[in-house]
Protein backbone atom coordinates (compact mmCIF):
# COMPACT_ATOMS: atom_id res chain seq x y z
CA UNK A 1 0.00 0.00 0.00
CA UNK A 2 1.47 3.39 -0.98
CA UNK A 3 2.12 5.90 1.78
CA UNK A 4 -0.58 8.42 2.61
CA UNK A 5 -0.04 11.65 0.71
CA UNK A 6 0.76 14.86 2.58
CA UNK A 7 -1.47 16.68 0.11
CA UNK A 8 -4.99 15.70 -0.83
CA UNK A 9 -6.06 15.30 -4.45
CA UNK A 10 -8.26 18.36 -4.00
CA UNK A 11 -5.35 20.47 -2.71
CA UNK A 12 -3.20 19.38 -5.63
CA UNK A 13 -5.95 20.13 -8.17
CA UNK A 14 -6.71 23.52 -6.59
CA UNK A 15 -3.04 24.52 -6.57
CA UNK A 16 -2.58 23.33 -10.16
CA UNK A 17 -5.71 25.25 -11.19
CA UNK A 18 -4.42 28.47 -9.59
CA UNK A 19 -1.05 28.01 -11.30
CA UNK A 20 -2.61 27.51 -14.73
CA UNK A 21 -5.06 30.35 -14.16
CA UNK A 22 -2.19 32.74 -13.41
CA UNK A 23 0.65 31.46 -15.59
CA UNK A 24 -0.82 29.22 -18.28
CA UNK A 25 -0.75 25.50 -18.90
CA UNK A 26 2.96 25.37 -19.72
CA UNK A 27 3.82 26.12 -16.08
CA UNK A 28 2.16 22.92 -14.89
CA UNK A 29 5.02 20.54 -14.21
CA UNK A 30 5.49 18.19 -11.29
CA UNK A 31 8.45 20.23 -10.08
CA UNK A 32 6.60 23.57 -10.24
CA UNK A 33 3.54 22.08 -8.59
CA UNK A 34 5.60 20.52 -5.79
CA UNK A 35 7.30 23.86 -5.20
CA UNK A 36 3.93 25.64 -4.91
CA UNK A 37 2.70 22.93 -2.54
CA UNK A 38 5.89 23.14 -0.48
CA UNK A 39 6.66 19.46 -0.88
CA UNK A 40 8.55 17.02 -3.05
CA UNK A 41 6.98 15.47 -6.14
CA UNK A 42 6.34 12.19 -4.27
CA UNK A 43 2.96 13.26 -2.78
CA UNK A 44 1.82 14.36 -6.23
CA UNK A 45 2.56 10.99 -7.76
CA UNK A 46 1.02 9.21 -4.79
CA UNK A 47 -2.27 10.99 -5.51
CA UNK A 48 -2.02 10.98 -9.35
CA UNK A 49 -0.49 8.69 -11.93
CA UNK A 50 0.78 11.52 -14.12
CA UNK A 51 0.86 15.26 -14.65
CA UNK A 52 -1.48 14.66 -17.60
CA UNK A 53 -4.09 13.36 -15.16
CA UNK A 54 -3.73 16.60 -13.16
CA UNK A 55 -4.05 18.64 -16.36
CA UNK A 56 -7.29 16.80 -17.14
CA UNK A 57 -8.64 17.78 -13.72
CA UNK A 58 -7.62 21.40 -14.28
CA UNK A 59 -9.45 21.41 -17.63
CA UNK A 60 -12.56 19.95 -15.96
CA UNK A 61 -12.43 22.71 -13.35
CA UNK A 62 -11.97 25.36 -16.05
CA UNK A 63 -14.92 23.91 -17.99
CA UNK A 64 -17.03 24.08 -14.86
CA UNK A 65 -16.13 27.74 -14.31
CA UNK A 66 -16.90 28.52 -17.95
CA UNK A 67 -20.24 26.74 -17.53
CA UNK A 68 -21.12 29.24 -14.80
CA UNK A 69 -20.53 32.08 -17.26
CA UNK A 70 -22.78 30.38 -19.82
CA UNK A 71 -25.55 29.96 -17.23
CA UNK A 72 -25.35 33.67 -16.45
CA UNK A 73 -25.62 34.44 -20.16
CA UNK A 74 -28.58 32.13 -20.63
CA UNK A 75 -30.38 34.00 -17.85
CA UNK A 76 -30.10 37.35 -19.64
CA UNK A 77 -33.22 38.79 -21.32
CA UNK A 78 -31.54 38.22 -24.70
CA UNK A 79 -30.12 34.80 -23.86
CA UNK A 80 -28.20 34.15 -27.08
CA UNK A 81 -26.51 37.53 -26.92
CA UNK A 82 -25.94 36.99 -23.20
CA UNK A 83 -24.03 33.79 -23.90
CA UNK A 84 -21.85 35.58 -26.47
CA UNK A 85 -21.10 38.41 -24.06
CA UNK A 86 -20.28 35.96 -21.25
CA UNK A 87 -18.03 33.95 -23.56
CA UNK A 88 -16.04 37.09 -24.30
CA UNK A 89 -16.15 38.12 -20.63
CA UNK A 90 -14.71 34.73 -19.67
CA UNK A 91 -11.77 35.30 -22.04
CA UNK A 92 -11.27 38.76 -20.55
CA UNK A 93 -11.49 37.56 -16.93
CA UNK A 94 -9.69 34.23 -17.39
CA UNK A 95 -7.33 34.54 -20.38
CA UNK A 96 -5.19 31.52 -19.50
CA UNK A 97 -8.22 29.30 -18.91
CA UNK A 98 -9.79 30.53 -22.15
CA UNK A 99 -6.63 29.54 -24.00
CA UNK A 100 -6.80 25.97 -22.79
CA UNK A 101 -10.54 25.69 -23.45
CA UNK A 102 -10.95 27.74 -26.59
CA UNK A 103 -7.82 27.81 -28.63
CA UNK A 104 -6.17 24.41 -28.26
CA UNK A 105 -9.01 22.34 -29.66
CA UNK A 106 -9.04 19.88 -32.52
CA UNK A 107 -12.26 20.51 -34.41
CA UNK A 108 -13.61 17.58 -36.36
CA UNK A 109 -16.49 19.21 -38.21
CA UNK A 110 -17.60 22.58 -39.46
CA UNK A 111 -19.54 23.53 -36.34
CA UNK A 112 -17.26 25.56 -34.08
CA UNK A 113 -19.31 25.39 -30.85
CA UNK A 114 -19.62 21.59 -31.09
CA UNK A 115 -16.73 21.05 -28.66
CA UNK A 116 -18.55 22.97 -25.96
CA UNK A 117 -20.68 21.01 -23.48
CA UNK A 118 -23.01 24.02 -23.27
CA UNK A 119 -23.87 24.06 -26.99
CA UNK A 120 -27.08 22.01 -26.69
CA UNK A 121 -28.49 24.56 -24.21
CA UNK A 122 -27.62 27.46 -26.51
CA UNK A 123 -29.13 25.74 -29.55
CA UNK A 124 -32.23 25.04 -27.47
CA UNK A 125 -32.56 28.78 -26.77
CA UNK A 126 -32.30 29.62 -30.46
CA UNK A 127 -34.86 26.99 -31.38
CA UNK A 128 -37.37 27.56 -28.57
CA UNK A 129 -37.06 31.25 -27.65
CA UNK A 130 -36.15 32.54 -31.09
CA UNK A 131 -38.26 30.07 -33.10
CA UNK A 132 -35.48 28.81 -35.38
CA UNK A 133 -35.13 25.37 -36.92
CA UNK A 134 -32.20 23.29 -35.74
CA UNK A 135 -30.41 23.84 -39.06
CA UNK A 136 -30.89 27.62 -38.97
CA UNK A 137 -29.88 27.73 -35.30
CA UNK A 138 -26.65 25.83 -36.03
CA UNK A 139 -25.77 28.13 -38.93
CA UNK A 140 -26.40 31.28 -36.89
CA UNK A 141 -24.59 29.90 -33.84
CA UNK A 142 -21.61 28.93 -35.97
CA UNK A 143 -21.31 32.37 -37.54
CA UNK A 144 -21.76 34.18 -34.24
CA UNK A 145 -19.25 31.85 -32.55
CA UNK A 146 -16.57 32.75 -35.07
CA UNK A 147 -17.27 36.43 -34.47
CA UNK A 148 -17.31 36.08 -30.67
CA UNK A 149 -14.18 33.93 -30.79
CA UNK A 150 -12.36 36.81 -32.46
CA UNK A 151 -13.29 39.22 -29.68
CA UNK A 152 -12.51 36.64 -27.01
CA UNK A 153 -9.12 35.88 -28.54
CA UNK A 154 -8.23 39.56 -28.54
CA UNK A 155 -9.10 39.81 -24.84
CA UNK A 156 -7.23 36.58 -24.02
CA UNK A 157 -4.16 38.07 -25.66
CA UNK A 158 -4.78 41.26 -23.65
CA UNK A 159 -5.50 43.32 -26.75
CA UNK A 160 -8.24 45.70 -25.66
CA UNK A 161 -9.40 47.32 -28.89
CA UNK A 162 -13.08 47.33 -28.01
CA UNK A 163 -15.07 48.07 -24.89
CA UNK A 164 -17.75 45.63 -23.78
CA UNK A 165 -20.29 48.24 -24.89
CA UNK A 166 -18.72 48.26 -28.39
CA UNK A 167 -18.83 44.48 -28.44
CA UNK A 168 -22.46 44.39 -27.35
CA UNK A 169 -23.43 46.79 -30.14
CA UNK A 170 -21.36 44.91 -32.74
CA UNK A 171 -22.81 41.53 -31.71
CA UNK A 172 -26.30 42.95 -32.13
CA UNK A 173 -25.45 44.29 -35.58
CA UNK A 174 -24.01 40.97 -36.76
CA UNK A 175 -26.82 38.97 -35.13
CA UNK A 176 -29.41 41.13 -36.89
CA UNK A 177 -27.77 40.62 -40.28
CA UNK A 178 -27.23 36.89 -39.77
CA UNK A 179 -30.66 36.18 -38.31
CA UNK A 180 -32.28 37.81 -41.34
CA UNK A 181 -30.24 35.50 -43.55
CA UNK A 182 -30.83 32.30 -41.55
CA UNK A 183 -34.07 33.11 -39.74
CA UNK A 184 -37.36 31.71 -40.79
Amino acid sequence: MPPKSKCTREQIIETAFRMVREEGLSCLTARNLAQKLGTSTAPIFTAFNSVEEIRDEVVKKANSLYGEYVKEGLNQPLAFKGVGIKYIQFAKDEPELFKILGINKNFTDNFLPAYDDNSPQVLNVLENKYGMSNEAAKKLYNHMSVYAFGFASLYAQRIYLFTMEDISRMLTEVYTAMSEKFGE
